[in-house]
């Protein structure tokens, strides 16, 4: 009997020291994903180089993003939506908007922190929003590079996800992309938050992309928009209300989930 207990106690202990940063999602790393805490930047190393996610790829889950921020104004009332939620997003963030020269930047430096802190995931969106395909070597070293430099000041981490501005990619930046680390993160549900003159019209446009895709994915926001802060918790509960329905009816539902369950599902079956 003391043989087996000394035995079960040796197998554990093997367990528990194993490599923190094996770098493949075998066996080992999806039951220390399962154990974790729901802190994404405790994993964020692992995200790079699972080269594109369209947001199609995993049924039944969606994933909230967004763009543009951070914003000292808006940026921290989604943060206690998402909190308030148990929800963890990715932030895809802007250079110019945390920049120490910037007015406005100190305080988002901060919001970034915050966002760091609260255990989202931290993307980058180039410094001033261009276009990533019309870069030569001295813009791709300021509006790629650049974010990525200051991230990792601010935070201590480096980004391993990337978002280009209007989507717009082609062979020699997806390339280039990969090779310095990154993941490009697209989506494929886009209410248009931006055009909504309130958070009503916001939720309507939000019901009708989801509707639309009933099997989720990735979808598109801009948290420096105040309508998206005051329609979020509105999505939330919007979504579930429909968990609720479609459970009765025993049809399929939509699980909220961070967007490196889209990474790695890519990465499993690539």
């Amino acid at each position: 009997m003391k043989r087996s207990i000394t035995l079960i106690l040796l197998a554990a202990a093997l367990l528990l020291a194993a490599p923190a940063s094996a770098p493949a999602w075998g066996t080992l790393e999806d039951v220390r994903y399962k154990i974790k805490g729901e802190d994404g930047n405790h994993w964020a190393h692992l995200l790079g180089r699972g080269k594109i996610v369209r947001g199609n790829e995993l049924g039944g889950k969606i994933s909230f993003t967004f763009d543009d921020g951070p914003d000292h104004r808006t940026t921290p009332i989604i943060l206690d939506e998402l909190d308030r939620f148990g929800v963890k997003a990715a932030f895809f963030v802007n250079g110019h908007r945390f920049h120490s020269r910037t007015a406005g930047g100190v305080e988002n430096q901060a919001v970034l922190r915050e966002v760091h802190r609260r255990g989202h995931f931290i993307g980058n969106h180039t410094f001033t929003h261009k276009d990533i395909t019309a870069l030569d070597d001295e813009g791709w070293r300021l509006e790629v590079l650049q974010v990525d430099q200051l991230v990792r000041m601010i935070t201590g981490r480096r980004t391993w996800i990337f978002r280009p501005p209007f989507g717009a990619a082609n062979t020699e930046t997806l390339g280039r992309l990969s090779a310095e680390g990154y993941t490009v993160v697209m989506w494929n549900l886009d209410p248009l938050d931006w055009k909504a003159d309130n958070a009503l019209e916001l939720l309507e446009r939000t019901k009708k992309v989801v509707e639309e895709n009933p099997d989720g994915g990735v979808i598109l926001l801009h948290d420096t928009n105040r309508k998206t802060a005051e329609a979020l918790p509105l999505i939330f509960e919007w979504l579930q209300e429909r968990n609720t329905r479609l459970t009765a009816l025993g049809q399929p539902t939509l699980d909220i989930v961070g967007i490196d369950h889209f990474i790695r599902h890519k990465r499993k079956n690539r």
